[in-house]
Order: structure tokens, then sequence, then C-alpha cells
């Protein structure tokens, strides 16, 4: 068997054996032999015979050592970037050929602040229909391939150029809009003041909530904020020099919300999202019709997905609600 200097040996042309590749995986994400064996239920010493079957195989060296930490060589990097989508892949490949033996599932993907305030309360209307679908609702503000991560449908909040580059497939429901929200007590406290909301210059006077995004979070992924922000609202109204007597700043959009029914200043309000709160009263819109976004509510369906009737059926019944909601507006 040839040997290059390092000491592997070379295989021009013979294919990697895939069996240890879990071990290269975990070793890769976790960065520590010891806590890939525990994630794999595995002893150090074995992990490591793993490991280093795999460098065998590749004939590269895949980890270099810090200390109690490894990091992945140019070579492991090139190695992890190609394996980490094609594992993913062949989970949710082995859970479709899984789910034929369970009830009928469908696994939903959307934004937290959505699944919160508008999915949540709605959903037992679909169970009520449907009771023999089961859902799973995994809030997560990250654009994913779906036919990465095996969900069947996504909502997703983006500006019409992230649509098209970042969405694909996906149908536009709507485009959001926006308005000042607080409740009614804080309203009166205000009025009582002698500073009541009339003119967005009266916002001067109070505290305003700010959603700023989870810590942390890529600015690619939450591009859309800039476009559902104060500073955008004020834009729109032509009113940039207003500055607040004191700020609230809260990760999403559901904590301003909930800040905003507290009494605990004026909020930003998405309208799909609140709606159902200015019907109740719990919320009120002091400074008028809201305002017009640029930012569009978009549902993709995962191609594979599509032929799954409890998948078209959750897909028509979101976007029968959704549309319902926008022309309600």
């Amino acid at each position: 068997m040839v040997q290059d200097p390092r000491g592997f040996p070379t295989h021009p042309t013979r294919r990697i054996d895939t069996g240890f590749l879990r071990a290269f995986e975990a070793a890769s994400r976790l960065g520590s032999f010891t806590a890939a064996a525990r994630e794999l239920s595995l002893t150090q010493s074995a992990l490591s015979r793993q490991i280093q079957s795999i460098e065998q195989e590749v004939g590269l060296r895949l980890f270099e050592r810090e200390g109690p930490r490894v990091h992945l060589s140019p070579a492991g990097e090139r190695l992890a970037a190609a394996l980490r989508p094609a594992l993913a892949s062949l989970d949710a490949t082995v859970d479709e050929l899984r789910q034929s033996l369970r009830r009928p599932r469908v696994r939903i993907t959307t934004f937290a602040s959505f699944a919160s305030l508008w999915l949540m309360p709605r959903l037992p209307l679909f169970q009520a229909e449907h009771p023999e679908v089961d859902i799973a609702v995994e809030a997560s503000d990250q654009i994913v391939d779906l036919d990465v991560t095996g969900q069947d449908l996504a909502l997703r909040l983006a500006r019409p150029g992230q649509q098209a580059a970042r969405l694909p497939n996906a149908q536009s429901l709507f485009e959001e809009r926006m308005a000042p929200v607080c409740s009614p007590r804080l309203l009166q406290e205000l009025e009582r003041r002698g500073t009541a909301l009339r003119s967005p210059q009266d916002l001067a006077y109070t505290t305003l909530i700010a959603e700023v995004g989870p810590n942390g979070a890529s600015a690619q992924s939450f591009a859309y904020l800039r476009d559902l922000s104060w500073e955008a609202w004020f834009r729109c109204v032509g009113q940039r020099d207003v500055q607040p007597l004191s700020w609230l700043e809260l990760n999403f959009t559901h904590q301003t919300v909930q800040a905003a029914q507290a009494g605990m200043g004026v909020a930003m309000g998405q309208l799909s999202l609140i709606r159902p709160l200015l019907s109740d009263g719990s919320l009120v819109m002091p400074l008028g019709a809201p305002q017009r976004t640029g930012v569009h509510l978009c549902m993709v369906l995962r191609e594979r997905a599509a032929e799954r009737p409890e998948v078209r059926a959750l897909w028509e019944w979101l976007r029968v609600e959704l549309m319902r909601d926008a022309a309600a507006s």
C-alpha cells in the first residue's frame, strides 16, 4: 500500500467507508472527543479509534488538538461542510419512511412570535377539523432548508429580495403593516398627565418598546426587522427626530406585545399578529391607521411533502385563515 510522507495510506480511487462518519460529525460539531463519545454512548478510546480510521481512509489529518479541545483541520472543515447537510437529509428521509408507520404528522416551522401570537390561539380550530393529524410546531427565527431539516411547512417574514434569494418557491400571502400600540390603561394615564397621544411628536413623553432580535442572531436572518422598526415608522410619518422619554428593548415581537399589554410603554405592532388584541380592546392604536412595511408574510411548502394529504390540509387551512385576516383589515 502506498503511503504519503505523513504516514497515511493513499487510496486514490477507493470510496470512503461511511461507517464512522457519525463519530466525525459529532466531534467536529462539539469540538471534543469526550463530548462526542458521550453523545454517541461510546468510550472515548472507541471514538478516537473511529476518527483514526476515517483519517486513514481519507489520507489526511482531520483534527488538530489544543489541550483537551480539538478543532478541525482545513481538510476536516471541507469534510464537515459536506457531511452535515448530507446526514441531515438522510435523517429526514428516514423519518419520512418511518412516518408511514405512524399517525399522520405535519412539522411546521415559523418565527417564535407568530407561533405565540397567531398560531397557538388558532391551531385548536384545525385540530378540531383534523383530530387524526399530529402537529409539531418548531419555533425558530432562522431561515432553513426544508429539504435538509425535513420540516413540511414554513411561515416566514421576508422582504421581496430576500424572499427570492433565500425562500425559493415561497408564496407571498400579504404585506405586513405596522402601527404604534399601547394598552388603554396607559393611554388614560398619559391623558391624566396632560401628555395624550394625538400625534407622533407626543411619543417624546413615553417609553418606546423596541424589538432588537435574539442575542447572537445573524443580521441576515433578521434583516426584515429594520422595516418593522420605530425608525422605519418615524420615517414613514415624516418625523425622524422624535426621541422618547426612554427605551425598553426586547428580543422578540411577542415580548414587546406583552410589555405593551402590561402598560410598560408603546410598542410597534405588526397588524397580522395583534389584530385579535385590537378587537378585544387589550391594545389600541392611538395614532391612526397602520403603515405599509414592504415586508411580506410568506408560506413555503416542501416539495417532497406536498403529496401527503395531512400536509395539504394544513397548508390550505393556514392559507385561508391568513388571507381572511388580511381581507378583514
